[in-house]
């Protein structure tokens, strides 16, 4: 087992509520001690606030609970958009920390009206930075979810959009938010597949084999997005199931094995063996023939090189 040396940028909206807010502070800092750097940076206020970067729980702690939410900061309104392009280019641009392999996590709550950030988006991809964005489905304002998605599609990340205890639950970090924090306890991605279908059918990954050593086994973390947008009528159901090619292992969705989706975004662990293959089969159904993405991904505790980006 490698630890890589990440950088993680936690930004987060002012215009969350407290407990929103709280909780996922709670995860961050859980996490906190896997990754040498840790930058935290409050967006959406009318004084742009400068990315803190720390390199001990101490610090990230003050830090966190000393820049809470608060309205008096925010905009006031309802029309317009959020700072948080202006957020990742103060990251790619500083001279600070390493951006190489970092992990940026957004809990956004209002909505950019950028409707070009391709400039960005190719800086984040040259650094191999991954982007994961929680969006809330109820905006406080902005116009333009769609630029979200792809930041964090185009960068190997992945955006899921949800409201209320679904986005981040009191007491528990089992939810869309909170399993975005976990990733940062398995930092090797190796399953990153993408997915256009309409209607109703079937995906099979191809047969895969995880980075864990060949006589040991451990614990694997994945998420699958249904949509590209806010869960909406046309979605109807997804079902899938993981399993080892000699049949000794099967892990299924939905079941009692499993966690619910949470808004667009199902996640969970399987428990997987290095020296078995397995297969990930995807069964969906939607009621529409308009496009829908289906985001794959799967990451473990052991060393994995970074895996191809789509197409930009």
């Amino acid at each position: 087992m490698i630890n890589r040396n990440n950088t993680v940028l936690y930004a987060y909206s002012n215009d969350i509520d407290y407990w929103t807010y709280f909780w996922a502070a709670n995860s961050i800092f859980y996490y906190s001690y896997k990754n040498t750097t840790m930058g935290i940076v409050r967006f959406d206020t009318t004084e742009e606030e400068e990315i803190e970067f720390h390199s001990d729980a101490e610090s990230l702690n003050a830090s966190l609970f000393s820049h809470q939410p608060d309205p008096s900061l925010g905009y006031g309104d309802t029309t317009t958009g959020s700072n948080l392009y202006t957020v990742l280019k103060k990251f790619l641009n500083n001279r600070k920390v390493s951006l190489c392999g970092a992990q940026v996590l957004v809990l956004a709550k209002r909505y950019p009206d950028e409707i070009d950030v391709s400039e960005i988006i190719s800086q984040l991809r040259a650094n191999h930075v991954m982007v994961y964005i929680a969006c809330d489905s109820v905006p406080s304002g902005g116009s333009n979810s769609a630029i979200l998605y792809e930041t964090s599609f185009q960068t190997n990340g992945y955006c899921a959009f949800a409201t209320d205890n679904a986005l981040q639950k009191v007491s528990s970090k089992f939810t869309a938010f909170g399993w975005m924090t976990n990733i940062l306890g398995f930092p090797y991605q190796f399953i990153a597949q993408n997915f256009v279908v309409s209607g109703s059918g079937r995906i099979e990954i191809p047969v895969f084999k995880t980075p864990i050593p060949p006589g040991y086994s451990d614990t694997c973390s994945f998420s699958i997005t249904v949509q590209n947008h806010t869960l909406d009528n046309s979605f109807v159901s997804m079902n899938y199931t993981i399993e080892s090619t000699d049949g000794s292992y099967v892990f299924k969705y939905p079941s009692v094995q499993s966690y619910p989706l949470y808004g667009t975004a199902q996640s969970g662990y399987v428990w997987l063996n290095g020296s078995l293959s397995y297969t990930w089969t995807i069964d969906y159904y939607y009621n529409s023939d308009e496009p829908q993405v289906i985001e794959c991904r799967m990451y473990s505790t052991y060393y994995h090189d970074f895996l191809p980006l789509p197409d930009f």
